[in-house]
């Protein structure tokens, strides 16, 4: 089965990587930040701990020390992703004092997949940026792909690269990465624990775009420019409140990017939107994005623990929970089936380490696509992850060398079971009215780099994919 699998890759790859040049022009919004990567220390950890002990439940935002190292446990238990806004700039000087950074990297949804995808000859990737400083823009890729919407003088709407677009300096955000590998072993009040796989919890800070506002420069701009792109990710809504001092609540930012986003689908009806989620604590906020955003895209990106919240918010509470208490496959696919049916949208992409999932309406993309575009995202991913950084789409090859995962191949034989022998011997079948496709990944060992890993995989498998 392994071999039969790496047949596939190799049969399948070449023809992905010759479309992407193929492609006209990504949007990519709304989201670009200033990321300080620190390497896990157990040390200051422990003593942190010690300081501010955690609380019993996890909170959804952070507001003083003790929450942040609530998350920071809610994550390193389980090895899961988890990522938090600080509210409180107090709580975000003593973190900066208490652990620092390493150093300073891109960040944010849109700025990760902006420099994951400018070095593999898409034409052109708009990407948003506010507040584009000289210290944001210089975080930014030199390839000539890589774009910023700018109004001229003359009041038209022109594309720029960030090193030559940027107004002002400082840094007025910062996302804080605590990167951590398997195995390392913290002492807590309660007993020591041992992470269980590599993986990061991200606490982030930044009043600049807390309620998304997004610049009028881009609107217009994009509504004008819209016609030279075919593909249009949004994220960064986990950066948004519940309620703000001013009495606004989330939805009060939420519907005007509705309201954007539905005058876009009217002007350019060619463009395809995918909603990449994240880690957002709040039930009110997930619903919000459900109710307010989903129905104006055509696909949904996701991991098992935003799967797990989504069916909670969508009364699915019980099958969210043996999700999370086994992580049985069929359960997985059980949870996405019913979220397709619930958002009646086209397209849902789940990823988890060892596999990715894809479910999509029937007439909206062919298997055979939604398969090329999920190989070209695993082997991207497996290259990125095993180099630490992608120079250009001869890289994306040395993805092939890494092995297979050998628990997405077992997911695989346990859901073939359930859907029939052609899933295991092709990755695609029908299933409840919907076209399935099942991909086993490639797992690097000892990865060099994960963050933004989730959003190079979801982006790559729906730009080739559909």
């Amino acid at each position: 089965m392994e071999q039969h699998w790496n047949n596939i890759y190799t049969s399948t790859i070449e023809e992905a990587v010759d479309r992407i040049g193929k492609i006209p022009g990504v949007v990519l919004g709304f989201h670009s930040t200033i990321d300080g990567l620190k390497r896990i220390e157990p040390e200051k950890v422990e003593t942190a701990l010690k300081e501010h002990a955690p609380k019993e439940q996890l909170p959804i935002e952070i507001n003083d020390p003790a929450d942040l190292m609530t998350g920071m446990l809610h994550g390193l238990i389980p090895g899961k992703a988890l990522q938090l806004m600080i509210r409180n700039e107090n709580t975000f000087r003593w973190l900066m004092e208490a652990f620092g950074y390493d150093e300073l990297r891109m960040g944010g949804t849109s700025g990760n997949m902006a420099n994951a995808l400018s070095p593999l000859n898409f034409q052109k990737i708009l990407v948003y940026a506010n507040p584009l400083t000289k210290e944001q823009a210089q975080l930014f890729n030199d390839d000539e792909n890589l774009l910023v919407l700018k109004q001229d003088a003359d009041g038209s709407f022109q594309l720029h690269h960030p090193h030559q677009a940027w107004e002002g300096e400082g840094i007025k955000a910062l996302h804080w990465i605590l990167e951590y590998p398997q195995g390392v072993e913290i002492t807590t009040a309660q007993g020591t624990i041992t992470t269980p796989r590599a993986n990061r919890y991200i606490a982030a800070w930044n009043p600049v775009n807390n309620k998304l506002q997004i610049t009028e420069t881009f609107k217009q701009g994009l509504l004008a420019t819209g016609d030279q792109f075919s593909h249009f990710i949004v994220s960064g809504f986990h950066i948004l409140s519940e309620t703000y001092p001013d009495g606004s609540t989330y939805l009060d930012c939420l519907r005007p990017v509705a309201d954007f986003l539905r005058e876009l689908r009217q002007a350019h009806p060619h463009l395809k939107l995918h909603y990449e989620f994240a880690s957002i604590a709040s039930s009110k906020i997930r619903k919000g994005i459900l109710t307010e955003i989903i129905p104006l895209v055509d696909s949904l990106g996701l991991n098992e623990v935003e799967l797990v919240a989504l069916l909670k918010d969508l009364d699915a509470a019980d099958l969210a929970s043996r999700i999370q208490e086994h992580n049985r496959i069929g359960e997985v696919l059980a949870g996405t089936v019913h979220l397709m049916k619930k958002l009646n949208i086209n397209r849902i992409q789940l990823h988890d380490l060892g596999y990715y999932l894809c479910l999509t309406k029937p007439g909206f993309v062919t298997p055979s696509r939604t398969r090329q575009g999920l190989v070209l995202a695993a082997t991207l991913a497996a290259a990125r992850t095993k180099m630490g950084r992608i120079s250009g789409p001869q890289d994306i090859f040395t993805g092939l060398e890494v092995p297979l995962s050998q628990e997405g191949l077992d997911r695989l034989a346990e859901l073939a079971e359930l859907c029939g022998e052609s899933l295991a011997k092709e990755g695609t079948t029908t299933y409840e009215g919907f076209d399935l496709a099942y991909l086993p990944t490639k797992v690097v060992e000892r990865p060099v780099l994960t963050v933004g890993l989730g959003d190079l995989i979801s982006s790559t498998g729906f730009i080739l994919g559909t």
